[in-house]
């Protein structure tokens, strides 16, 4: 019992025993949990009477438990004007490559919830750093040490050799030692996070023929602190990371991870999945807001790279994505088809059956509406215009195969490209492009999952200039 408590207190950095005493009780004394439920309570700050703590909030806290300042430290000058400079060029952001931008994984901040950071981050181009590790470092701690007294650490007997290492240096002598076994205990997996974005680990999966494995957290959710204790430590999940995938990882409120999951729309957090480096698609989700079972992933990862490859003749399996309902998405007419169900649903019928049935006599005037839309498009050869509205499409078929084709955006519609799209099918053996000329097929693009509800709309006012669409069989 003495152990958990000490271990409460030691995380969640308050020094009230019987408060912890009182949190355990309620939980069985199931450390993690209490740990959450404290959490969530709003009991580890000064505002209790607020329930809930904001990011700011806690940051703040815990800048005042490492510093022991009533106010945020001033930054270091050095840094500061290093930061000035750059700020006052108003153009380098757009000038600058999207591969060098590493420093958003911490989201708003550049530092972890728990101090945790890069050691090179600082980006002081000194002439003696030569002698610096790209390795990120974490102080290792004294288990037997359990003041909260700052502690001195001096690892060499000389000074440090570089302004970066001195800085390093003296802010691990700022930290209390709690904050440092906290650093240490929940630090992310620095020697797995490949310090790029997105667009970056395409480029590096497609030259190692690696898969992107990406994990989404959020510091306020005690499950993502396990999942770096518990999960991304274990030896077994690192080599399997490091030898089959380019790994990241981004705090949600980061710019690539919000860039993420405005594109992808996770559940919950922590966040798991497999993309590919070719597409960006989508390939493999684990569940959303839970860790997951060591040996379970590891079968998981197994089964996934029995039946997806990378190669270029490769022929993966189709994976069915799951289509949430988005009234923005749908057109005019749909809107007020589906707003005339939900009022006659809710005021007069008792199920969705009832408020489709309007009117009869009309139905069966209009037989031709029930009529398949997929088998009235005809094959039509298309010739790409040479002058005009012209737009690059590519298209990218069921065995990862792409077809770029011109299309005049102002006169050709929708309808067009799949009488093109059957034409080129019509035309080609089934081993060409992975789908045969017999066989259903949907197209889509992003904004656009139903491209068939789209026949009469042209090419530009469907969104679809120099778009990529995906085909898949239906």
């Amino acid at each position: 019992m003495d152990n958990d408590i000490a271990t409460f207190l030691a995380f969640t950095g308050t020094e009230d025993e019987a408060t912890a005493k009182r949190f355990l009780d309620l939980t069985g004394n199931n450390v993690e949990y209490a740990v959450q439920l404290f959490m969530e309570s709003g009991a580890n700050g000064p505002s209790t009477a607020s329930g809930n703590q904001n990011d700011e909030d806690i940051a703040q806290r815990l800048q005042q438990e490492a510093y022991g300042e009533d106010n945020v430290r001033e930054a270091d000058t050095n840094v500061h004007r290093h930061e000035t400079l750059m700020d006052s060029w108003t153009d380098l952001g757009a000038m600058q490559n999207p591969i060098d931008r590493v420093n958003d994984m911490f989201g708003r901040g550049r530092v972890g919830i728990f101090n945790q950071r890069f050691d090179d981050e600082d980006d002081i181009d000194d002439d003696d750093d030569a002698d610096f590790s790209d390795e990120p470092q974490i102080v290792e701690l004294d288990e037997d040490d359990d003041d909260d007294e700052v502690i001195d650490v001096d690892n060499e007997t000389s000074p440090p050799r570089n302004r970066r290492s001195r800085m390093r240096q003296n802010r691990m002598n700022d930290l209390t030692s709690t904050q440092r076994r906290l650093a240490q205990l929940f630090k992310p997996p620095f020697d797995l996070i490949e310090r790029t974005n997105l667009e970056g680990a395409k480029q590096k999966g497609r030259q190692e023929k690696k898969w992107i494995l990406i994990n989404i957290q959020d510091q306020s959710e005690f499950q993502c602190q396990v999942l770096n204790r518990d999960f991304w430590s274990d030896p077994e999940i690192k080599r399997c990371v490091k030898k089959n995938f380019v790994f990241l990882q981004f705090q949600h409120d980061s710019v690539n991870g919000e860039s993420y999951i405005n594109f992808y729309h996770p559940d919950g957090f922590p966040h798991i999945s497999i993309l590919d480096p070719m597409t960006g698609e989508r390939v493999h989700k684990w569940t959303d807001g839970a860790v997951p079972n060591t040996e379970e992933w590891l079968a998981d990862v197994e089964i996934f790279l029995g039946k997806f490859s990378l190669n270029p003749n490769s022929n993966n399996p189709h994976v069915r994505h799951e289509v949430k309902f988005d009234p923005d998405a749908m057109t005019e007419e749909q809107q007020i088809e589906f707003a005339m169900r939900q009022s006659a649903v809710e005021n007069k019928g008792k199920s969705a059956a009832d408020a489709i049935t309007v009117d009869e006599d009309e139905q069966v005037a209009s037989p031709a509406e029930t009529q398949d839309p997929f088998e009235s498009i005809a094959p039509h050869r298309h010739d790409e215009p040479t002058s005009g509205s012209i737009t690059r499409i590519q298209f990218r078929f069921p065995n990862g195969k792409r077809l770029v084709h011109k299309f005049d955006f102002e006169n050709d519609t929708v309808l067009t490209i799949f009488q093109w799209l059957k034409d080129v099918l019509k035309n080609s053996e089934e081993s060409i492009y992975g789908i045969g000329q017999s066989d259903r097929f949907t197209i889509s693009s992003v904004g656009k999952p139903k491209l068939i509800e789209s026949l009469e709309e042209t090419i530009g006012n469907a969104g679809l200039k120099n778009a990529s669409i995906l085909l898949e069989k239906d």
